[in-house]
C-alpha cells in the first residue's frame, strides 16, 4: 500500500500506469531493449501481448499494420527515462504511449 497526496492508502493496482506499445525490430531482444538497472531503477515491466491480457492489460487491439510488438509498463513518474532508453535502443522501430 502506498500513501497519496490526499494522504488516503492506496493499493498498487489503484495506481495511474503508463503502457508503451512498443514496436521491435528483428534485432530486438527482451534482455536488453531494457537495462536491468533500468527495470530496477523503475520497476518497469516488459511483456508480449499475451502476458499483458495475463495481467489485466485486456483489449489490446492488434496493430492494423500487424507489426511485431511488446508493451512496456510503468510509473508515470519514469514516462520520460522509458521513452529516452527506447528511443535509443536498436531493437525498436517505434512506440505509442497510452496513459492509463
Amino acid at each position: 500500500m502506498t500513501e497519496s497526496p490526499k494522504g488516503t492508502r492506496k493499493n498498487w493496482y489503484d495506481l495511474a500506469m503508463h503502457l508503451f506499445e512498443v514496436f521491435i525490430t528483428n534485432e530486438w531482444d527482451r534482455d536488453t531493449l531494457l537495462s536491468a538497472e533500468v527495470l530496477e531503477m523503475t520497476g518497469a515491466q516488459v511483456f508480449n501481448a499475451q502476458e499483458a491480457e495475463l495481467v489485466g492489460f485486456e483489449g489490446i487491439p492488434e496493430d492494423p499494420e500487424g507489426r511485431a510488438r511488446v508493451f512496456v509498463a510503468c510509473a508515470p513518474s519514469h514516462e520520460q527515462l522509458i521513452a529516452s532508453r527506447l528511443e535509443t535502443s536498436a531493437g525498436v522501430d517505434a512506440f505509442r504511449l497510452h496513459r492509463l
